[in-house]
Order: structure tokens, then C-alpha cells, then sequence
């Protein structure tokens, strides 16, 4: 089996950043595992910003997928789990958009390979482990303090041609 290459989901920094209010830290911890994936019910949140420009995937507090991509994701890994999470503006809600988004879980994959360079619990150079990969298109990792999403290179060309906002690929070096 030839081994694909794979590209790191992370933040534009050019993306705006959302202001949430009511969005509990302990229902959306900032890494979702199995048990606070099923804490979490379908929910609100309110934001704050008065001009909110949606992005595709947001990042912080949690990582939320938006409406447009959910069902990209669930066709690339058909294991994904999903939870709704509306977004309304707290003040003068009438004037507003009101977008989707929805909180992924997908088990942790054990890929972050031993030349990776970590920081405080943080990625500064990620290298990958193709053995851990192998048959997957999106993978989700983790470290003490940094939530990782990985795709496929054939994931990042099906996600590439919807023209997300909001989101940079990084390449990624693998090992065996």
C-alpha cells in the first residue's frame, strides 16, 4: 500500500476570532475526547460580535465544523460523530446571521510520530506516523494542549475545492 501524504487543519491567522458568551469550558472542553463528546447536547451559543463573519471551521474555544462541510467530513470518515451547535447574536438577534456548526468526535489516532517537536504540550513541528494512518482520511490527535486534525491528501483536495474560509493545510513529514 503506497502511503499518502498528509497536510495538518489549522487556524488562518487572518481569521476572524469569535466571541462566545455562555460557552461553557467544561461542556466544550478545547479537545474533545469520548466523555465530554457525550456530555454534550445539541446547543446553543451566543455570540457577541456585532459584524460576524462565519468561518467554515472554528478553532477556538473548541473546534466546531460548519454546516457546508459537516457532510464532507462524514463522507470522508464515515465513523465521525456529530453535535449541533447553533450560534445566534446575543444582542438584537433579529439583525443577524445565525450559523451551524457542528462538534465533532472521532476516536484519537496514536500518529504523532517521535521527530515531531513539541512545546509546552504543542506542536511546533509535527511529523506524522503512516503506520497509525494507513487506510484513513482524517485523523484527530492529541497532545496535552493542542487539539490536531489531520487529512489525507486526497481529503485536503475534496476539502480544498469547496473553498473554505477560515483554514490553512500545512504539509506534514511522516515516518513509518
Amino acid at each position: 500500500m503506497i502511503d499518502t501524504e498528509w497536510f495538518w487543519l489549522k487556524k488562518d491567522p487572518a481569521a476572524p476570532f469569535v466571541e462566545t458568551a455562555g460557552f461553557d469550558k467544561n461542556k466544550f472542553p478545547y479537545i474533545t475526547d469520548a466523555a465530554s463528546f457525550a456530555n454534550v447536547d445539541d446547543g446553543v451559543v451566543f455570540y457577541e460580535r456585532k459584524k460576524f463573519s462565519p468561518c467554515d471551521i472554528l478553532f477556538e474555544p473548541t473546534f466546531l465544523i460548519g454546516d457546508r462541510l459537516q457532510s464532507l467530513f462524514k463522507l470522508l470518515e464515515p465513523s465521525i460523530e456529530f453535535k449541533g451547535v447553533q450560534l445566534y447574536r446575543r444582542f438584537k438577534p433579529a439583525e443577524a446571521i445565525h450559523p451551524l456548526y457542528w462538534l465533532p468526535y472521532l476516536p484519537f489516532a496514536d500518529a504523532i510520530g517521535a521527530d515531531s517537536k513539541i512545546f509546552q504540550g504543542k506542536a511546533i513541528r509535527l511529523v506524522v506516523k503512516n503506520s497509525a494512518l494507513r487506510g484513513r482520511r482524517v485523523a484527530h490527535c492529541k497532545l496535552p494542549a493542542d487539539d490536531i486534525w489531520l487529512l489525507s491528501l486526497e481529503a485536503a483536495e475534496c476539502l480544498l475545492r469547496r473553498r473554505p474560509i477560515g483554514i490553512l493545510l500545512e504539509k506534514v513529514p511522516s515516518q513509518p
